[in-house]
């Protein structure tokens, strides 16, 4: 045989040996019992749970922290109750005030006298959770981009940037971009609402006007809203409308910014994203697979606040995971119900009343806030959280029927 020949044999045994090796290794992989994609809220939040409850616990985070993510950053305070630990580390302003507009005029600024939402930069947040997350046991990854998910009886092997994992759960939480659910076979089907936001430096810092006060701008563009989110040392200005106005978000944008009296010339940061809302049906779990947060679509459509609903379902599924593994239950479709139990109807009630709000015109809040008697404070309430879409929806009793006729739930 030729000396090229033994080579190529040579080869061949040695390239045989490597995959026999890995193949080896992947076999005495560390087997997890929860496996999460996603290390953002929702992600975060189930890992610290679960590792909080003696389970093994790896988060799979694509990027590296501190990273940041497209989020006018407001977390409710109904929200933060649910965290067993202080968000002030990373809370840069508390916000009491409203200033509520519909296209850019007939403006009206209220003042509550508890704080109605706590303004953060993802970066900070969401590196904060992760922290959280590891200090609880969990095990972070970072740089690991999930590839490839493969389902077997009881078990999940996630293939993420060369190398595997193995676990008995896999917790999808990677967010309204994140490909996990789909190589799961479990995508959910969501509308898309699109967002565009940038930020706003002054020399003289936030102005006094913004230092403790959100805006909130209703109608342009059609059927979308734009905001001002003051952070410690800059102005975050956003629009979101429906994905068929999407190239009217920079002039929108521009417009909202001079209106506020800024130099939309002086903006950084810009950057465009998706927001997702779940259509009812969807499906959440499926045997040893779920989705939470954002890569479930638990939105809400009204606000487009998301980081309530990422924290609640992740620790809603820490405990249908826990009595999964316990052997309590079958499979993890009980998280399932819970969602569609406990949430799904404040979210269809928020889509409600954003389509009626359509309807008949975004000035029905700014007139109610002048003249109607205990308007403003349900307002407070519903931004707080203390009041839910489905309990307002309640408290029309027999006029229901007409809130569900003029703006049905599609």
């Amino acid at each position: 045989m030729s000396r090229e020949g033994l080579r190529s044999r040579s080869q061949l045994t040695t390239q045989d040996s490597q995959l026999k090796t890995q193949d080896s290794q992947l076999k005495t992989l560390t087997l997890y019992d929860v496996i999460v994609a996603g290390a953002g809220p929702a992600g975060s939040t189930a890992a610290r749970e679960c590792a909080a409850g003696g389970l093994t616990a790896v988060m799979l985070e694509r990027a590296e922290f501190p990273r940041d993510k497209p989020c006018g950053g407001g977390v409710t305070v109904r929200a933060s109750r649910l965290l067993p630990f202080d968000l002030d580390p990373v809370v840069e302003r508390a916000a009491f005030g409203l200033a509520l507009s519909v296209r850019r005029t007939r403006s009206i600024r209220c003042y509550a006298h508890e704080p109605l939402t706590y303004l953060t930069q993802r970066r900070h947040l969401d590196t904060f959770l992760a922290e959280k997350a590891v200090e609880a046991g969990a095990q972070l990854c970072e740089r690991a981009e999930v590839r490839s998910v493969e389902r077997t009886a009881g078990r999940v092997r996630v293939e993420a940037d060369g190398a595997a994992y193995e676990g008995r759960v896999l917790i999808v939480a990677d967010g309204v971009n994140g490909r996990t659910a789909r190589l799961a076979g479990l995508a959910a089907e969501r509308r898309m609402v699109v967002a565009l936001e940038g930020n706003v430096s002054l020399t003289c810092g936030v102005p006094p006007a913004w230092a403790d006060a959100l805006g909130i701008d209703a109608g342009d563009p059609p059927g979308g809203y734009g905001w001002i989110f003051p952070k410690r040392d800059h102005l975050n200005f956003g629009v979101a409308a429906r994905p068929e106005c999407a190239r009217r978000l920079r002039p929108s944008l521009d417009l909202l910014v001079h209106s506020y009296g800024f130099d939309s010339e002086t903006m950084w940061g810009l950057r465009g994203y998706h927001l997702p809302m779940r259509k009812r049906g969807a499906p959440l779990a499926d045997g040893t697979v779920l989705l939470a947060g954002d890569a479930a679509g638990l939105l809400d459509p009204f606000s487009l606040e998301g980081i309530y609903a990422a924290i609640w379902s992740g620790q809603i599924a820490a405990q249908h995971v826990a009595r999964y593994l316990a052997g309590e239950v079958r499979d993890l479709a009980g998280y399932a119900d819970q969602v569609e139990r406990e949430l799904q109807p404040d979210l269809d009630a928020a889509r409600q009343i954003l389509n009626l709000s359509w309807r008949v015109g975004w000035e029905v809040w700014i007139h109610a806030a002048r003249f109607v008697p205990g308007a403003p404070d349900l307002l407070w309430r519903l931004i707080r959280g203390d009041q839910t879409y489905a309990g307002v929806r309640r408290r029309l009793g027999l006029a229901a029927p007409v809130l569900d006729f003029l703006a049905p739930v599609a």
